[in-house]
């Protein structure tokens, strides 16, 4: 099994276009239904020199919005635990980000986001790529794929070009389903999920 490896430690002006960026995020209340909602991107989000960052759709009440940490708290960030140490990957290696930083919530669940919310933090997403600079995007749901594809002005569909390596200008983009429960049990096993996650290119 291949071993994506770091590259050493992230420049200095790599760290400092970071923190400036985390700083900008948790102040930003731009969407009225998510100010009080902190947004979730911090070094607890992976490596700054990451080759594969993994783009989900928004933290989750129960996830990311309770622990500020991507993928971690609940079912979707056991399944995604999984299904990454199935191709032997450790969050140290990658960089985790969703296409909204914070948790969408109504009636104290969780909703999925606004086509405006998307929109509003597409700069963040866009600037996170810019500093990290990956080889692959993997993108784990229509949200993320969605959101991306905004910035690209791309019009990719999981449903046609899921677990499929498509050549962008400035990295790979490799379109994923969740790992959510609701996904696994009645979309995409987590069966049919650890062999797409196999076909990352992971060098």
């Amino acid at each position: 099994m291949k071993q994506v490896s770091l590259d050493g430690n992230p420049t200095p002006d790599k760290i400092k276009s970071f923190r400036r960026l985390e700083k900008k995020a948790a102040s930003c209340r731009l969407c009225p239904s998510l100010a009080d909602q902190p947004a979730v991107l911090s070094s607890a989000n992976g490596s700054l020199n990451a080759r594969i960052v993994f783009l989900a759709e928004a933290p989750g009440r129960f996830g990311a919005g309770r622990t500020g940490v991507p993928f971690q708290g609940d079912r979707s960030g056991d399944n995604f635990e999984i299904l990454l140490k199935h191709i032997g990957l450790t969050r140290s290696e990658v960089f985790i980000t969703n296409a909204v930083l914070c948790n969408p919530l109504e009636n104290g669940n969780n909703r999925k986001p606004t086509a405006g919310e998307i929109k509003t933090c597409s700069g963040f997403l866009q600037n996170t790529l810019g500093i990290i600079q990956p080889r692959v995007v993997v993108t784990l749901g229509t949200v993320a794929l969605q959101s991306l594809n905004k910035i690209l002005g791309t019009r990719f569909s999981l449903k046609q070009n899921v677990a499929q390596s498509i050549p962008i200008q400035d990295f790979t983009l490799f379109p994923l389903y969740h790992p959510s429960p609701r996904v696994t049990n009645w979309k995409r096993p987590l069966v049919q999920q650890k062999k797409d996650f196999k076909k990352i290119p992971l060098s």
